[in-house]
């Protein structure tokens, strides 16, 4: 009940008891038990006393109105004016009966109480709602992507800190067929020492000690929080880290540019009215033509919806023949949908060639830091060390584009 709605009350209430107090006594003398009655009549100066006790009793009650203007909490709801009177009357029968007897030194006083409203709103004591509300257990947590690509490439552990290879580079020459006594034909190619150094991701939280013993769950609801940013870091560097500083090399890092080759604009294979599974399906041809077979192709899932509610010219639905019909698979190959691709980019490679070695998988450490002992606090780390590559040998094997510049370049003119 607002401010408003309780003076409109109490204004109600004043009108009704000043203005037809006779009225409502009336009704209740009619409900009164008959010898009652018939003391009343019998001694008016008896009457006389009670309607006085009564005027005096609405003065009284008056003044408790306007001490309760304003607190909209305080208010209980009892009987109504008419059964108040009905009530003090019945019980005050027994003097009743001894005024008419001209008893002069017998007095009533009867005392109305203020009428309210008892609402669950106006039930709040010290700031504490009564009913108490039930409580669900745990901490809804804020609701964060899924880290996937861990799930995709090969993933291992390494005993250093940083992972060498070698590989082939600048081959010369090439086999040849060759005549009796003539000169065999050579060939060489240089061995090339690569590397990439592991990298250390990090996250810490501060608390007190108090809210570790008295929340529940709390400590395993921090241990969660981290795992969770610590893996999205992961998973985002491995995706998109430009490898400068402390950052991994990614996957577009590594991967080549969409090259459209014989489906270029002008060129023999020019598309008619190219969409994304068109595209899908060039990039496809290009990692195949390196000498790779891509295993998956990873979009926004916007994207994905574009492409299942693609339409021709006429209103049907586009379901071209290398594609399923939930639009999940291209030429064989699985689309993975997530929120961490750039929607209108995609990545299509075979990700076999792609490597992931941990130096430390995630580990929690708890400790002190600074003056953390005189405050009572304790900082609960989470950290992970791992290192990712793909060989340069292996580069063709992954493609990445977007998809509105990879339509306009194989459009037939």
């Amino acid at each position: 009940m607002n401010q408003a709605e309780f003076d409109a009350l109490m204004g109600k209430i004043e009108k009704s008891i000043g203005t037809s107090l006779d009225t409502k006594l009336k009704d209740a003398f009619k409900e009164v038990d008959p010898l009652v009655l018939k003391a009343i009549n019998d001694n008016s100066e008896g009457l006389k006393s009670t309607i006085k006790t009564l005027k005096d009793a609405q003065v009284e009650q008056s003044n408790v109105i306007e001490s309760l203007k304003g607190k909209l909490n305080g208010s209980q709801k009892e009987m109504s004016f008419k059964q108040q009177v009905k009530h003090l009357l019945t019980e005050n029968k027994d003097k009743l009966t001894a005024m008419k007897n001209g008893d002069s030194k017998t007095n009533i006083r009867m005392t109305m109480k203020t009428v309210g409203d008892m609402t669950l709103g106006n039930n709040i004591v010290g700031g504490a709602q009564i009913p108490q509300a039930e409580r669900e257990a745990g901490i809804t947590r804020i609701v964060r992507r899924n880290p996937f690509i861990l799930e995709l490439v090969n993933v291992g552990s390494i005993t250093s800190n940083l992972w060498e290879w070698v590989q082939q580079a600048n081959p010369e020459g090439d086999a040849a067929m060759t005549p009796e006594g003539a000169k065999k034909a050579q060939v060489d190619f240089d061995l090339v020492l690569a590397s990439a150094a592991v990298r250390k991701v990090t996250a810490f939280i501060k608390v007190s000690k108090e809210m570790l013993d008295d929340v529940p769950l709390m400590e395993s609801e921090i241990n969660q929080e981290l795992t969770e940013v610590v893996n999205l870091k992961i998973d985002g560097q491995l995706l998109s880290g430009d490898g400068s500083g402390q950052n991994l090399v990614g996957l577009l890092a590594n991967a080549v540019p969409f090259t459209p080759g014989s489906f270029a604009t002008g060129q023999v294979n020019e598309v008619f009215n190219p969409n994304n599974t068109d595209v899908l399906r060039v990039a496809y041809n290009q990692i195949e033509v390196a000498l790779f077979r891509p295993n998956y192709i990873l979009m926004h899932p916007s994207d994905i919806t574009a492409m299942d509610l693609a339409k021709s010219t006429d209103g049907h639905y586009i379901l071209p023949p290398f594609s399923t019909n939930s639009n999940t698979v291209v030429k064989g190959i699985p689309i993975v949908a997530n929120v961490g691709v750039t929607e209108g980019e995609y990545l299509m490679g075979d990700f076999t060639k792609a490597g992931v070695r941990f130096r430390e998988g995630l580990v929690f450490d708890i400790g002190y830091e600074n003056d953390d002992f005189t405050k009572n606090f304790v900082t609960i780390l989470a950290e992970a060390r791992l290192v990712q590559r793909v060989k340069s040998n292996h580069y063709p094997a992954f493609v990445k584009g977007t998809f509105a510049t990879d339509k306009a370049s194989i459009e037939k003119a």
